[in-house]
């Protein structure tokens, strides 16, 4: 069953829905003048390791946001706006540091308005239990929804649902200095 994400109607009262898989699903999101769905290489991989080590042994958990499914509908008949629905796909891996089988991953789901201030946010987890003989996994996180209501005049495409790992400081900070590192 979905998770509302009742605060972010409430909050913002902004609009938002785009970039989603199959044809009939993105004919129906640009009639219904959807925001785009995406993200940042900043936040898009994960990498959490325990203590101070950096090296392979102290890795307990490295996940990738492979993909972001969803799609968008409109609002109730009395509000303008539109329904975002969607879940992120991820490539996980257990690192040798990893306490046990079962470990969750963060990550978050914002809107960006027109000038590109988020204006709300909210975490969630994808729990992610490894079985016996697999170190590596490929899952979708639950599928959440958030209530886009549009003021007279705006444009759902002028805003963006933004989809990421939720990082702390230090794992930011790598992610942009390997980003950095990539040939051009």
């Amino acid at each position: 069953m979905p998770r509302p994400l009742v605060w972010l109607a409430v909050a913002l009262a902004v609009g938002g829905c785009g970039m989603f898989g199959g044809g009939g699903a993105q004919t129906e999101a640009r009639r219904l003048d959807c925001p785009e769905i995406g993200g940042t290489a900043e936040t898009s991989d994960l990498r959490r390791y325990r203590g101070a080590g950096r090296d392979l042994t102290d890795l307990v958990v490295e996940a990738k946001l492979t993909a972001v499914t969803g799609r968008c509908e409109p609002l109730e008949r009395r509000r303008e706006g539109v329904r975002v629905a969607l879940a992120p796909t991820i490539d996980v891996m257990r690192g040798p540091a990893a306490p046990g089988r079962t470990l969750t991953v963060p990550y978050f789901v914002a809107v960006a308005d027109p000038s590109g201030r988020i204006p709300a946010k909210q975490v969630f987890e994808i729990p992610v239990e490894f079985p016996a003989n697999r170190s590596r996994l490929r899952l979708s996180g639950e599928e959440v929804t958030v209530d886009l209501p549009l003021r007279p005049g705006e444009r759902a495409s002028d805003y963006t649902v933004l989809v990421g790992f939720q990082l702390n400081e230090e794992e930011l900070a790598t992610n942009r200095r390997l980003i950095a590192a990539r040939p051009r």
